[in-house]
């Protein structure tokens, strides 16, 4: 409770996001550090391309520390059957770069975001069974994920999209921002 506000995160989140989108983020941040797919949410953030959003993964990534993280794309975990399995007892998956083109379903990333703990998992090789799911999806990009055949409301309602504003004209950027913020 007497811990010092963080202050160089919060000014960076201002000028990125509208301030109810801040809060909304924080939200899902703290939702990321329990094992539990509760709220059965993914988490976008949308913008044009320099705006900031990346930082937003390189700060969770030392928060919650490489060993609770999985990093790849969104569309893979659609495409290759054996992708989710590497989710396995992970807290939160990160795309740092949505891909523009449509992925043909959404299956697998629904039932991330809805399973109840366990998932049936394939590895190569390996006979599939039931593993331990609670993997949270965070990803940024410049439009949002989009499938070719599944646009049931199944497939939205899963979905928080926080907008970014755009970049100011005047903003220098600061490659050492990440490390300011997490000594913040």
């Amino acid at each position: 409770p007497n811990a010092a506000k963080p202050e160089k995160w919060l000014t960076f989140l201002s000028e990125l996001l509208e301030q109810e989108d801040v809060k909304t983020l924080q939200q899902y941040l703290g939702y990321c550090l329990i094992p539990t797919t509760a709220a059965q949410k993914m988490l976008f953030i949308i913008g044009e391309g320099g705006c900031g959003k990346s930082v937003i993964g390189k700060v969770a990534k030392r928060l919650f520390g490489l060993t609770n993280i999985a990093t790849g794309k969104l569309g893979d975990l659609e495409e290759n059957q054996f992708q989710a399995a590497n989710l396995e007892n992970k807290l939160l998956f990160i795309d740092d770069d949505l891909k523009t083109a449509c992925c043909k379903e959404s299956a697998i990333v629904k039932e991330l975001v809805t399973s109840d703990g366990h998932m049936l998992l394939e590895r190569k090789g390996v006979q599939a069974y039931q593993g331990t799911m609670y993997c949270r999806l965070l990803a940024f990009g410049n439009q949002s994920f989009n499938t070719l055949h599944d646009h049931s409301e199944g497939a939205y309602r899963r979905r928080i999209i926080l907008n970014t504003k755009p970049k100011p004209a005047d903003r220098k950027d600061d490659k050492f921002l990440v490390e300011k913020i997490c000594k913040d």
